[in-house]
């Protein structure tokens, strides 16, 4: 770990609450492995942690952050989650458009065909016109066992399913590969796009439930991180 990463692991004290670093040697504490899907070991570290944070909110609920500096209590966001019972889920105002998930560069990497291709790009546009009603994906707090997080865990093992056998053939051999770049002079053909297992299924469920959502989480740092 960088010591950025340290240092935004030792930040997250001020959030008031007890704060575990799960990492390969402790992840069987919580999830055992049978448990987790077949496709995770050939998926990069990137998306390892994308269906991780999706298993943690399922199964357990509670609070999730990156390892991005945070300089915040989350107290009040934890009192106002347990204390309302129409509220399932809390995290901070997604920053700009451009943090609106990808759903269309996914289809297109996909190559679905092309009038799924447009129907993505109409919805992708109109994600990103109300990027206000969004939650950002780097901070949140959720409980769990809601419809919410049923969707979500439900949606992302369908698309691993799908993905398996590609996953098989060419599964990831960098921490953050992305299908098309370039590795050791070769085009990636690494299946998963960035986005698909994680904000493609995110940001459209939390529009389809923000009446059960609150926005008044404070972002954590995105400056410096790494």
């Amino acid at each position: 770990m960088s010591e950025a990463r340290r240092s935004s692991l030792d930040s997250m004290a001020t959030t008031g609450c007890e704060v575990v670093l799960v990492d390969r040697h402790n992840l069987h504490d919580f999830v055992p492995a049978h448990r987790i899907h077949p496709a995770y070991p050939f998926l990069n570290l990137a998306h390892r942690a994308d269906y991780l944070r999706c298993y943690f909110m399922k199964h357990f609920g509670g609070g999730y952050a990156d390892l991005k500096p945070i300089s915040h209590s989350w107290t009040e966001a934890f009192d106002l989650l347990e204390s309302d019972p129409n509220l399932w889920g809390i995290g901070y105002r997604e920053v700009n458009r451009n943090g609106v998930a990808n759903i269309y560069a996914s289809s297109r990497q996909l190559n679905e065909n092309p009038l799924r291709r447009l129907s993505t790009y109409i919805r992708w546009r109109a994600m990103r016109r109300r990027y206000k009603d969004l939650i950002g994906l780097c901070a949140f707090a959720f409980k769990p066992d809601t419809p919410f997080v049923n969707e979500w865990w439900d949606e992302l093992n369908q698309r691993l399913d799908r993905l398996l056998p590609a996953l098989r053939q060419t599964p990831a051999r960098h921490p953050r590969e992305r299908p098309g770049e370039i590795y050791a002079g070769e085009a990636s053909r690494y299946p998963v796009p960035w986005t698909y297992v994680l904000g493609d299924i995110f940001h459209p469920l939390i529009l389809k439930y923000r009446n059960h959502m609150n926005s008044s989480l404070p972002p954590p740092g995105f400056k410096n991180y790494l």
